[in-house]
């Protein structure tokens, strides 16, 4: 047994020490100092607190869960502690950084409420009922926070969230704002768009990890937020989000959540390489790999062992915080195209004839104006605009090379003319049609964005996990089945629409979420089979 001088010395380091409970944001520790997650051995917690106050250590968090705490510590002092006898480990605080690739991009529309891709490709619209049982279910958002106000999202009561580090209800990045309309954008009388359960009956908690630069946060601290989504009664937790080491005190969280019924779902990763990602790692994780429109792999989603399902993360459609978003519109002879602005693009637009500017790589006497359609290739984006803007064109539109859609960014480039990018099938359309032709350009800001990513894969695939899962459940069970969290994740990788090779593979994992084949699996073969 500890003297009673021991444990009043540990009693005192412990209340000095918990100082960053509730802190602001996470930070990079002082020079000289490492930050590391420490676990307990059993029975040794007020000895190791103890230890790391004489090594001069300050805890940043504590996590009670799972026996462990995030400690600064100096330099010298990191070799001892790792072979005190009162610690179980000691391991690096990983950083989590969120996982979309875009900045906010642009909706192509003015005004009405347009379906995103991604909602009829996972099946959202399929469900007999539709979301009307979705009540049943809480997901709880880890990420950046969540603009409350926002005319297409859901508020107060299915709407809370926890304020111990940054306020939920904020989100100075939009990642989060995004991530939670792909989850629950509201079907209201012709705003913005919908998400997958759009009805206002899907609860949601919401844990804000992310700054307002949205930069990264703390292995530790994503596992506080896990806790608290837990203790908030979560059934879904969605994970836009990961990092490129684990820890023993993130995986140990993960399988607790799933042994409580649980389901922790996280994105694959955006370094187009077989490398893991965590949390998505953990087995006790769903990893969640991204697709196009046309289900095909995007280019920059993780390939790798862990990877279990797919979903839509290409140019996804949702909410942004109010004016975070910039919308880029184009009309050729009345024809509305679907237009991305370039980053850095001025706020303005431009009306002219449609000019034939070729590759952008030199100045044409000829576009003076009028509005430059220019093939990507052979300059950078910056020189095609910057030509455009010296010859007197009044606006640029920048058409694929490749199929499909694309962004692009200015750089450092200082432009006074609207510049947008298009695909390669509308490019090659108006440039074979609509020549001379009146065309308007513009860019301007609007609370909707096109993000790419894992991280916009990931909500798709909470948001159905919660939808089906809400048939099932003691207050809804359909067809008399009620399922666990373990059963509904074999549910959905085994209805989900197997893409790439034949069975699991690590592009796609088993496929893609099927909202409604995994309903009609468990009502015809029961959960998990």
């Amino acid at each position: 047994m500890l003297s009673s001088r021991l444990t009043l010395v540990a009693a005192l380091a412990a209340a000095l020490l918990v100082h960053g409970a509730a802190q602001a944001r996470d930070r990079e520790p002082p020079a000289g100092h490492k930050r590391v997650i420490i676990g307990f051995k059993a029975g040794a917690e007020l000895a190791g607190r103890s230890a790391l106050a004489a090594a001069r250590g300050r805890v940043q968090r504590d996590l009670p869960s799972v026996g462990a705490v995030a400690v600064e510590l100096p330099d010298a002092a990191l070799a001892a502690l790792q072979r005190s006898a009162h610690f179980e480990y000691v391991e690096e605080d990983a950083k989590r950084y969120p996982l979309a690739l875009t900045s906010p991009s642009t909706t192509p529309y003015a005004s009405g409420q347009l379906e995103p891709y991604g909602i009829r490709m996972v099946q959202a619209h399929l469900l007999p009922q539709g979301d009307s049982l979705a009540g049943n279910r809480k997901v709880c958002i880890i990420d950046s926070g969540y603009s409350l106000g926002h005319a297409d999202l859901p508020g107060a009561p299915n709407v809370s969230g926890y304020n111990g580090n940054l306020p939920w209800d904020q989100d100075g990045d939009g990642h989060g704002t995004h991530v939670a309309g792909t989850i629950a954008a509201l079907n209201n009388a012709g705003v913005g768009v919908v998400g997958v359960a759009p009805n206002n009956a899907l609860k949601l908690f919401i844990v804000r990890v992310f700054g307002n630069d949205g930069a990264w946060a703390y292995s530790s601290t994503l596992v506080d937020a896990a806790t608290r989504c837990q203790n908030a009664g979560a059934n879904v937790i969605s994970m836009s989000l990961g990092g490129s080491a684990s820890n023993r005190a993130e995986k140990t969280k993960f399988d607790q959540l799933l042994a409580a019924n649980i389901l922790s779902i996280a994105a694959a990763g955006n370094d187009g390489n077989n490398r893991t990602s965590y949390p998505a790692g953990y087995a006790s994780v769903v990893s969640v790999a991204a697709v196009d429109v046309s289900g095909a792999k995007a280019s920059f989603s993780q390939s790798n062992k862990d990877v279990e399902i797919s979903a839509p993360g290409v140019g996804v459609l949702s909410t942004v915080p109010n004016g975070h978003g910039l919308l880029g519109s184009l009309s050729v002879g009345g024809l509305a195209v679907e237009a991305f602005p370039l980053e850095g693009s001025p706020q303005t637009g431009g009306t002219g004839a449609l000019f034939d500017f070729g590759l952008g790589d030199a100045q044409l006497a000829g576009a003076a104006g009028k509005v430059c359609l220019i093939a990507r290739g052979t300059v950078d984006f910056a020189t095609k605009v910057g030509n455009c803007q010296a010859s007197g064109g009044v606006g640029a539109v920048i058409y694929n090379n490749a199929p499909g859609a694309f962004s692009g960014t200015l750089g450092t480039a200082v432009t006074t003319i609207p510049s947008v990018s298009i695909s390669q099938e509308d490019g090659t359309s108006l440039k074979a049609t609509r020549l001379g032709q009146s065309s308007t350009v513009s860019v301007a800001q609007a609370n909707y964005a096109y993000y790419d990513g894992t991280s916009m894969a990931t909500p798709h695939a909470s948001a159905v996990a919660a939808l089906v899962w809400s048939y099932f459940t003691p207050a809804a069970p359909t067809a008399g089945r009620t399922c666990t969290a373990t059963q509904l994740r074999n549910s959905l990788n085994k209805s989900a629409l197997d893409l790439g090779a034949a069975g699991r593979d690590n592009n796609f994992g088993f496929g893609l979420i099927q909202a409604k084949a995994a309903y009609d699996r468990i009502v015809s073969l029961g959960c998990g089979n």
